[in-house]
Parts: structure tokens; sequence; C-alpha cells
């Protein structure tokens, strides 16, 4: 069902491309393309050309007036694609063409009625073109859609779209009612429900219980978390809760990078007084142990 939604929505937007519904010049082109609020280019010097490729020894086509506006369809090295103006006129082979209709599969547009002249785009069968008249075994046609002529990025620039005005949701004149008056007891409100303060641990004190072995070399799985300032901890899920089984004594950047993630911690094990767990010196982390190993 997916794939037939998807083959459907592809074939409706087919006639925007190039083909028999496409439009036939160029105002049509340049409608549709405000239409959907495309980018625009404006020429910003007297008598800019047009040039037929993006290249400075390129046929020059026309000459657009400063302020002048145009459709964007690309950018490369320094030129500005933008699409033929109507003004333009361009040719096509004569035995090519049936009623305004391209007969092969591609055929050249040119800039002029000869094969010396530039190709500035080329059409597909089927495509139906604007006739403006003919000449010595040349159609002349109307820009068709899409086709590209180049103007000097340093003699033009993009004409940023509009932004679209933000709509300011309507107000419930019962909600506005109720924001009014808690404005008015916004102190008495304060007042009564104070903010909760932050609650601090207070630092572990550690002192070694010289009745313990200290300095045992062990390994202890383990996810990560927060313990007092300055030191970590080790714990594992138990069901609904998680249970510790050592803290961690690790330089504080590299600790807090790993915290919430699962590691097995090679190290020196010491036991301090009035401590219920062992505290771990890390000399070799290796995270998520269960995947990896």
């Amino acid at each position: 069902m997916k794939i037939r939604t998807l083959v459907l929505l592809f074939l409706s937007i087919l006639p925007l491309a190039r083909g028999q519904a496409a439009p036939t010049n160029a105002v049509d082109a340049v409608r549709e393309a405000e239409t959907n609020a495309v980018v625009k280019v404006k020429a910003t010097g007297n008598r800019v050309s047009l040039r037929a490729k993006p290249s400075l020894n390129a046929e020059i086509l026309d000459r657009a007036m400063q302020g002048e506006e145009f459709v964007s369809l690309g950018e490369t090295n320094g030129w500005r694609a933008i699409q033929a103006p109507e003004t333009l006129s361009f040719w096509v082979a004569r035995q090519y063409v049936v009623d305004g209709v391209v007969q092969p599969a591609r055929l050249n547009v040119r800039s002029g009625p000869g094969p010396s002249y530039s190709v500035v785009d080329i059409v597909d069968k089927g495509d139906k073109l604007a006739v403006r008249g003919e000449f010595n075994g040349w159609v002349k046609i109307a820009p068709p859609a899409g086709c590209k002529v180049w103007i000097s990025a340093e003699y033009s620039q993009i004409v940023e779209p509009p932004k679209p005005k933000e709509e300011t949701p309507e107000k419930d004149p019962q909600e506005a009612t109720v924001v009014e008056g808690a404005k008015t007891n916004a102190t008495a409100v304060v007042k009564e429900v104070p903010a909760p303060k932050k609650e601090e641990l207070k630092p572990l004190l550690l002192v070694l219980d010289k009745s313990r072995e200290q300095g045992t070399y062990d390994e202890i799985p383990g996810i990560l978390r927060r313990a007092n300032p300055g030191l970590y901890k080790l714990v594992v899920i138990d069901g609904d809760t998680e249970k510790t089984v050592c803290l961690v004594r690790g330089e504080q950047h590299q600790m807090e990078s790993l915290l919430g993630r699962s590691m097995l911690i090679k190290g020196r094990k010491y036991w301090a007084k009035g401590v219920e767990w062992p505290v771990i010196q890390p000399d070799k982390i290796h995270l998520d142990p269960i995947v990896s190993e």
C-alpha cells in the first residue's frame, strides 16, 4: 500500500517536470516558480550580460538592467543560472518539430538559427514548444521551462524571499482572565509555593581501614553513576532497583563523559572506614563489556 501511494505521488509530480503538461514558455515557468516561492536573482549593474554558458567567452544573449529580477536555477564557479527571460527567443531544427511537438528522443535548443550557435537547452520527445516563427529551416520558439542562461555572480545578487508573518494565536477570554488574576496575585503565589531547594551531598571523607587488606587487584562490572562529590559508583540492575557494588575514584572529566555507560573497571581496590563498599582506582576501563567481550 505504501509503495502504491509513493508511485501515485511520484506520478502526480511528473507534470511539473518537462513533458506535455509542462509550462510552454518562460512566463508560465516564472509564475509557477513564484507560486512555490523559489529564490530570485537581481542584476546589480546596468547592461549586465546574459550568456549562453557560464564563461566570459560564451555568447551574449541579452543584457539585464539594474534591479531586473530572474528566477534562480543554480550557481557554479562565479556564475548564476537563471530561467531564460521571456524576451529571449531560441531555435530548433524545423525537420524535428511537427505542430510544435518535438519528434526525436532529444533535440538541441540553440541560441540562433543554425548549428554553429550555442546549445542552451535540450528538449525531449513529446515536449510542446511555443512557436514564434520560422527562418531558413529553423523554428523560433519561446524559452522552454527550465531553460538556463547565465549571469555573473559579481554583478548580481540573491533576492531573499520575504519571511512569512507569524500569526499570533487568539487568546481564550477565560484563559486571559485567569492569567490577569495570576498577575494580580503573583506575590502571594510565590510566597505560598517557594521553589524547592536542591539537596546537596556532603563530601565523603575517606580514611583507610588498616584492618582490611588494601590495594588488591580486582575487576568489577557495572553502570557508572555519580556518588558523593569527587566520587562515582558502579551499580548493577536488580529488577526495578539499582544496587551499588563499589565506589570509583578517577579523573572527573573522564568519569563525567562515561556516566550511564556499562563498563568493566580493572584496578586496585581499597577499603575506607565506615564505608560499605570498596573504592576502586581505575587502571583500565572496558566499555560495554557484555557486547565487546
